[in-house]
């Protein structure tokens, strides 16, 4: 049974219907919720889905989809959601209409996020700034033109200006929205890169210090037409904080010039700056006092070590991962040849293509994306060969929420996957937080234990405060005999041997 009900003029912000559908979904016997803002892509969407929209819905309306056994099932999910978006289930907070009416209460705070249509997000961000308070802008959608206005007005005013589109960002020890609750420690982290910077942070974490400050400057700071002028602020609001001992920048490559232009900002601080540019090399560090890292599992660690902690022996050795890959592999059936990587991070997506394009020169690798490290797919949906694909680009995402928020899509994917019977290895990586799906992980380790003539890798993204319970669902996957490692560059090196493995067997027979 399907029911959809329409709120006329209801506006929720994305960041406040996230995660919605994964809680209700723990009523019962529920097949699908959807929660959203009634926009052209949205009702595309659920239309896909079989549900049916009545003629006079707009973009301005608030739209709950359910499809559960029976009416009274239907009637519950969609009392729940309403409940939680009206947070019935929360009493410590204020609400206000409008930054005006704010501004009117004599009410002061220090940040503001703003998760409004791109359209509206600009005008919103301008008030806020005025009122003295610092942005975290979720909205995409916003001209780069408008982010560049945003930015110079926030640096003239001593404000900072995160976004738009960040999607990341822990201040006083509060992460905002897909981050992680991060132990308090010396190393602030200014990063272009939100899944990038939560990697990081995770990492530091699992050595046993802490991050004092996470700075998400959003995905184009380190274009030429803005300069680096978030990352610049974030760098020196670091050099100020008492609690930061170590600064760390991290992104993916960008422009160059901006990136000399921010590395010689970071020479001449009196605390050690660690960066990592994915897709760099040692000579965009030459000349230059920061310590240039070329992974963010290094990159972590580089700063754990200058913080004065013990990074041991993190992980699995180049000979634990030769053994590992040969024995998994040896196991599985001739017709088995094939490796898949189903990701939802994309900084993560990249990091494993550029070590599968260094590590792996005789495999053709295919993805869903455009890249110089692989080919693309005919089709996003069919995969060939060895493939890699990052489920929260575009052509997945235009379809449905993204899988941090709402692992369905990618749970579909994986069980398709499944059903190729020349599939042998499988990679999965999750992400954690207050923030994203209540439960990203349980699902898969089901599907995962149904398989054990297939190989599964897996890492997890998350902190040990995390709502998801992060140590539970580790040995959660052990148990369904998914081989679970502590960073996304240590499952791009296993999956590499692994692929290696199948050629060699291919080749040998």
């Amino acid at each position: 049974m399907q029911t959809i009900n329409v709120l006329k003029k209801r506006y929720v912000d994305s960041v406040s219907l996230m995660g919605i559908p994964d809680r209700v979904k723990t009523l019962g016997d529920i097949t699908n919720v959807e929660a959203m803002m009634a926009t052209c892509a949205n009702q595309a969407l659920l239309k896909q889905l079989g549900y049916e929209l009545p003629g006079d819905v707009t973009a301005n309306d608030l739209v709950i989809a359910v499809t559960a056994p029976t009416q009274d099932l239907c009637d519950q999910a969609t009392e729940l959601v309403m409940n939680i978006i009206d947070r019935k289930d929360v009493t410590d907070y204020t609400s206000y209409a409008s930054l005006e009416e704010l501004a009117a209460s004599g009410e002061t705070y220090d940040l503001c996020q703003i998760s409004l249509p791109g359209e509206y997000a600009a005008a919103e961000a301008k008030k806020a700034l005025r009122m003295g308070m610092d942005l975290f802008i979720f909205s995409d959608n916003v001209s780069i033109e408008e982010e560049l206005e945003l930015k110079q007005l926030g640096t003239s005013m001593g404000r900072l200006v995160m976004g738009p589109d960040a999607g990341v960002a822990v201040l006083g020890g509060v992460a905002l929205a897909a981050g992680s609750i991060l132990k308090e420690g010396p190393i602030g982290i200014v990063a272009a890169s939100g899944s990038g910077a939560q990697e990081v942070g995770c990492i530091i974490e699992k050595c046993g210090l802490g991050v004092s400050n996470l700075i998400g400057t959003g995905g184009r700071d380190l274009y030429p037409q803005i300069g680096g002028i978030t990352m610049l602020e974030g760098i020196r609001r670091m050099e100020k904080d008492p609690n930061t001992k170590v600064i760390v920048l991290v992104s993916k490559l960008a422009d160059l010039g901006v990136m000399d232009k921010v590395l010689t900002v970071a020479d001449n601080c009196k605390k050690p700056v660690v960066a990592v540019f994915l897709g760099s090399d040692a000579k965009l560090f030459e000349g230059h006092k920061v310590y240039g890292t070329f992974s963010l599992e290094a990159c972590a660690l580089k700063a754990v070590e200058l913080a004065g902690g013990n990074v041991g022996d993190f992980g699995m050795t180049d000979e634990m991962i030769e053994e590992l890959a040969e024995a998994s592999v040896s196991r599985l059936s001739p017709e088995k040849k094939y490796f898949r990587g189903l990701y939802c991070g994309g900084t993560f997506t990249e990091e494993a293509l550029q070590y599968f394009a260094a590590h792996n020169q005789d495999v053709k690798l295919y993805s869903n994306l455009s890249n110089r490290y692989s080919t693309k797919l005919a089709d996003s949906e069919v995969s060939q060969g060895h493939a890699i694909l990052d489920l929260g680009a575009e052509d997945f995402t235009a379809k449905a929420p993204h899988p941090v928020f709402d692992p369905g899509l990618r749970l579909a994917r994986l069980r398709k996957e499944l059903e190729d019977p020349q599939v042998g290895v499988i990679l999965l990586d999750f992400i954690t937080g207050p923030g994203v799906a209540a439960d990203p992980i349980t699902a898969f380790a089901a599907e995962c234990a149904k398989h054990p003539e297939t190989v599964f890798i897996s890492t997890i993204c998350g902190s040990r405060e995390d709502p998801q319970n992060v140590e539970e669902k580790e040995q959660l996957l052990r148990k369904a005999g998914v081989i679970v490692v502590k960073s996304n560059y240590q499952s791009a090196k296993l999956a590499s041997a692994m692929m290696n493995a199948l050629e060699r067997r291919e080749t040998n027979g």
